[in-house]
C-alpha cells in the first residue's frame, strides 16, 4: 500500500455554467475509501500572469482598482489572464505595459502557482520585473479603471502589515521576491 494520498476517480462530469472566461463544472466523485460525493464543483478559468515590478529607482509599481468580489479597493502588482496561446512571460510583459506603462529587459521567474487548488483548475505565472521605466501611459482594458502607484519596498511591506494590500498571491510574491533577495532597496 502507498503512503501517498489516492487521486479522486471520477464518474461523472458536466457543466452547470460555461461562459468565455470561466466554466463552473460539477464532477461525481469516488474517494479513495470508495465514499461518493455526488456534487463536487470545479472552476475552470484561464491561467494568468502577475508581474512585480521594480523601477530603476527601487519603486515597486502598483495598480489600485475595485475588486467587485470583495466590494472594496485593492491594491495589486499588474496581473491578467493569459490570452489564448500566449506563453506566460509575454502575457507578463503585456499585463504589465498595459497596466502601468512600464517595460523591463529584466524578468525573474518567482514560481507557478494555484490560487485554490481544492476548487480552481488554473495557475498563476508570477514574475519580478527589475530596473522597469515608465514608457507610455497605462492602457487598460474596458472594465478596468485603475490607478497606478509606486511604493518603496518598506511601504509595500507595511501595506500587507496593516491591511491595504490582500491579495493572497500578490503578497506571496512579494515575500517570495523579498526573501530570495530579489528586491533592491
Amino acid at each position: 500500500m502507498s503512503d501517498r494520498p489516492a487521486p479522486w476517480t471520477v464518474l461523472s462530469r458536466s457543466y452547470l455554467l460555461e461562459r468565455w472566461w470561466m466554466k463552473l463544472r460539477v464532477d461525481e466523485v469516488r474517494l479513495p475509501d470508495g465514499q461518493v460525493l455526488p456534487e463536487y464543483h470545479v472552476l475552470e478559468y484561464p491561467d494568468w500572469t502577475l508581474s512585480m515590478c521594480q523601477d530603476v529607482t527601487g519603486k515597486l509599481i502598483l495598480v489600485e482598482q475595485y475588486r467587485h468580489g470583495t466590494g472594496k479597493l485593492s491594491l495589486e502588482f499588474a496581473s491578467g489572464m493569459l490570452d489564448e496561446d500566449e506563453l506566460p512571460l509575454e502575457g507578463a510583459c503585456r499585463e504589465l505595459l498595459e497596466e502601468t506603462g512600464h517595460v523591463s529587459e529584466s524578468w525573474i521567474r518567482l514560481g507557478r502557482w494555484a490560487p485554490d487548488p481544492s476548487r480552481h483548475d488554473n495557475v498563476g505565472h508570477v514574475f519580478l520585473a527589475r530596473h522597469a521605466r515608465s514608457v507610455a501611459p497605462p492602457s487598460p482594458d474596458s472594465t478596468e479603471d485603475l490607478r497606478v502607484i509606486s511604493l518603496s519596498v518598506r511601504e509595500v511591506d507595511a501595506a500587507i502589515r496593516d491591511g491595504r494590500i490582500t491579495h493572497g498571491l500578490h503578497v506571496a510574491a512579494f515575500y517570495r521576491a523579498a526573501t530570495d533577495g530579489l528586491l533592491e532597496g
